[in-house]
């Protein structure tokens, strides 16, 4: 079955077990502090915040490219969203935005979630971060030619030295 909404390709067999013990190493401490904020949401609400789940993501991200780089997987990969991945990203930032909005200016809307100030806010931030994602991703697709051509560039040199 093919995914609809992004591209990915891996340079190298070699590259993809590096990635896979990288991510999985990244996704065990990631779910760990994940389950850790779970617990604080639970049995002391007022210290949660939802900024702590972001922040463990972002960490745990950081942490899954910095371990990758030292286990020597130096060409990540090929991956690029496609139109559909795009729309659905931008409409998960603009929810995750939407929802902080919401839950800050809820006396502004009235305690009414279809109220027309919170629905126009919704569009307007949708169509706010639509291009910074597409841009984000021409970046990702721009890097991931990049990655191959060095990719190749440093096979041919590993064959002429042979």
């Amino acid at each position: 079955m093919k995914n609809k909404f992004f591209y990915y390709q891996l340079l190298d067999e070699r590259e993809e077990q590096l990635m896979n013990k990288a991510g999985a190493e990244s996704f065990h401490i990631t779910i760990v502090f994940l389950l850790l904020s779970y617990m604080i949401a639970i049995l002391a609400p007022s210290l949660f915040n939802p900024t702590m789940v972001l922040s463990i993501n972002i960490i745990g991200l950081f942490y899954f490219f910095n371990r990758a780089r030292n286990l020597g997987a130096t060409y990540y990969s090929r991956f690029h969203f496609t139109i559909l991945g795009c729309l659905l990203m931008t409409l998960l930032i603009t929810t995750i935005i939407m929802l902080q909005n919401y839950q800050f200016n809820i006396e502004i809307y009235q305690h009414n979630p279809l109220n027309f100030k919170y629905l126009f806010a919704w569009c307007f931030t949708y169509l706010f971060y639509l291009p910074w994602v597409f841009l984000g991703n021409l970046g990702l697709k721009s890097y991931g030619e990049w990655a191959q051509k060095k990719f190749e560039k440093d096979m041919d040199e590993l064959e002429s030295m042979e």
